[in-house]
């Protein structure tokens, strides 16, 4: 039964032992990361009362891979990528259990949380490029990438419906430090499984220096076009994207006046949409075609978050949020699935690393933005401009994406995955 589920295209990673025991580890560890991620906002929201001061929480978290993110890839491609894995999730435990221990005694205070938040930045900057990374040398054949991109994706984002969908409840009935110290057990689960696993090494022909080595990746990739225009687009999509995890509690608090529980149905709807989302990714689609469906998957998103802007209805946000997350779950595996297929084994670490900036590091900027236009403006002037803004992008990627066609065919049937799904 199993093998024939493993010889299914959209499961065929799961045939990869290493894999396996990874995204198990994975699953337990996301939902606890996703109910911490609820119950700061919300703690945030209480100290501060203010979108801005939840911008700012998201800007220190990922301010760090700003600039320690552009030189982890040397190191990731450089040292055991696995002793680097169970440290820095052990770094993440600790911090969860920081924050867990200063909000039941009940001194936290707004500048705790944003040192924290900067912390797990920091630790955060390594460890999200070496998850990227170490993906692909989990598995046994290159051919499974987008089905492992895809199911990895699938975890995250069932995660997202989960977690906060508890985590709602969760905090109307035992508040914020039992979602953090749910969140440092979870953490348990990913180092057991990382102590399991047997990941591929990868000896570069010369051992660089870390500058040197941080050169090469920056020059490899804006001397190949198609990747980098791939990367840019990406960049301005994350940018614009990740406003919305700052715009949703201020709607849940200052438009429909409610509790935590209306904070955790909205996330809700968005995981929906993204597993939604992850099911149709996993339908026959050639990598060569990713270009494509990204583009429509980004307008998507900015039409789902214009939509929830102007919604009064919870019933008419929660369509719009699951349409939202819909093309949020589909563009992002498309730009991961479309740069781990082309670019080199050998600067693969770089890369990611560079790619982890271009999101996880631009993003909160635009949360931020996002924040202090809602305190100025309003939450609907703020959402619609950040939702339209997507909606411009999506048309121009269509010009874009389709002048670097021939290139990324091109490299994709030098790797043979041109015809692969």
């Amino acid at each position: 039964m199993l093998d024939r589920i493993y010889q299914m295209k959209a499961f065929m990673a799961l045939g990869a032992v290493n894999f396996r025991i990874f995204i198990l580890g994975q699953s337990v560890s996301l939902v606890g990361t996703w109910m911490q991620r609820l119950a700061m906002s919300w703690l945030v929201l209480r100290l501060t009362g203010s979108a801005a001061g939840l911008g700012l929480v998201e800007l220190s978290n990922q301010a760090p891979i700003l600039v320690t993110g552009f030189f982890a890839g040397s190191i990731l491609d450089r040292y055991d990528m696995k002793k680097i894995l169970i440290t820095t999730q052990s770094l993440c435990m600790i911090q969860a259990l920081s924050l867990a221990f200063l909000d039941f005694t009940g001194i936290i205070r707004y500048s705790q949380v944003l040192l924290l938040s900067f912390f797990l930045g920091l630790v955060t900057s390594i460890d999200l490029p070496a998850r990227q990374s170490c993906v692909v040398r989990m598995l046994d054949r290159h051919a499974q990438l987008n089905s492992a991109l895809t199911i990895n994706s699938a975890v995250f984002n069932l995660a997202r419906l989960v977690g906060p969908a508890f985590a709602g409840f969760a905090l109307q009935a035992v508040g914020e430090t039992m979602c953090f110290f749910l969140n440092a057990v979870s953490y348990l689960a990913v180092i057991f499984s990382l102590t399991r696993l047997k990941i591929k090494k990868i000896e570069l022909p010369v051992r660089q220096s870390g500058w040197k080595s941080f050169r090469e990746g920056l020059d490899y990739t804006i001397g190949f076009t198609a990747l980098k225009k791939i990367l840019m687009a990406s960049t301005l999509f994350f940018f614009l994207c990740f406003p919305f995890t700052t715009l949703l509690p201020f709607f849940a608090k200052n438009i429909f006046h409610s509790d935590a529980s209306i904070l955790g149905l909205f996330l809700g709807s968005v995981g929906l949409g993204a597993i939604i989302g992850v099911i149709y990714q996993a339908s026959l689609v050639p990598v060569n075609k990713l270009h494509i469906r990204v583009t429509y998957s980004v307008g998507m998103f900015g039409l789902g978050l214009a939509a929830f802007s102007i919604s009064r209805s919870v019933e008419l946000s929660c369509a719009a949020l699951t349409v939202l997350g819909f093309g949020m779950s589909t563009g992002s595996v498309c730009f991961n699935t479309l740069v781990q297929s082309i670019i080199d084994e050998e600067k693969r670490g770089r890369v990611m690393s560079l790619y982890t900036v271009g999101n996880v590091g631009i993003g909160p900027i635009g949360s931020l933005t996002a924040g202090m236009l809602a305190d100025l403006l309003g939450g609907t002037f703020s959402g619609l401009i950040f939702g339209l803004g997507a909606v411009f992008l999506a048309v121009c990627m269509k010009r874009t994406l389709k002048s670097v066609e021939p290139t990324i065919i091109m490299k994709l049937s030098e790797k043979g995955l041109a015809d692969v799904v």
